[in-house]
């Protein structure tokens, strides 16, 4: 039976990041051009004034900061490294199951023939060759099976890694423009929250 448990976690895992990337989206789109930051009215400004003098906050803002809270920013491509290569040979075949056990006991039992045969015995060769080729076969899908889930294992940690590296971009960038809206909007004598 395969073993899908190592992907199930990893694939847990990726839709978690996606569903926190995406939540950040939605909040930065949500909150508009102020990204958040509330300015109130405290000389008297009317609605419209308001929105004109948030309005050029917004485009000082994006101009000084170099980033855009209304834009929707896509994540960068996450990059992997190539699987592991998978072992073969004589006896570890890369197959895998009671075929491969099979395909590797009658291997090793062809071979314990021939060395029996040049030693006086080939069926004594032969059983001895197949146990012995089941139990190296069995051996090889073990390691191939703990080199795939590593190698599983390091692709989730490498795609976390970027991810966050991009969510702290982003978190900073947002703030940087969060800051120059707010003395922006500070400086035309509104309270900022």
């Amino acid at each position: 039976m395969l073993n899908t448990r190592p992907y199930s976690k990893i694939h847990a895992f990726i839709v978690s990041l996606l569903l926190i990337y995406f939540s950040g989206i939605a909040l930065a789109q949500s909150q508009g051009i102020s990204a958040g930051v509330y300015a109130y009215p405290s000389a008297g400004q009317s609605q419209e004034q308001l929105q004109k003098d948030s309005f050029d906050c917004y485009n000082w803002s994006v101009s000084h900061t170099g980033f855009d809270p209304t834009r929707n920013y896509a994540p960068p491509p996450t990059y992997s490294t190539a699987p592991p290569p998978s072992s073969s040979g004589y006896f570890g075949s890369s197959q895998t199951g009671q075929g491969g056990v099979v395909r590797d006991a009658a291997g090793g039992a062809a071979l314990g023939a021939i060395g029996g045969a040049i030693a006086g015995n080939a069926g004594k060769g032969a059983a001895i060759g197949a146990v012995a080729g089941g139990l190296f076969g069995g051996v090889k899908r073990n390691q191939r099976n703990s080199e795939n889930a590593a190698w599983q294992q390091q692709q989730a940690q490498q795609q976390a890694q970027q991810q966050a590296a991009y969510q702290q971009e982003f978190n900073a960038r947002t703030n940087d423009y969060r800051r120059a809206y707010s003395a922006c909007m500070s400086s035309r004598k509104y309270t900022v929250q």
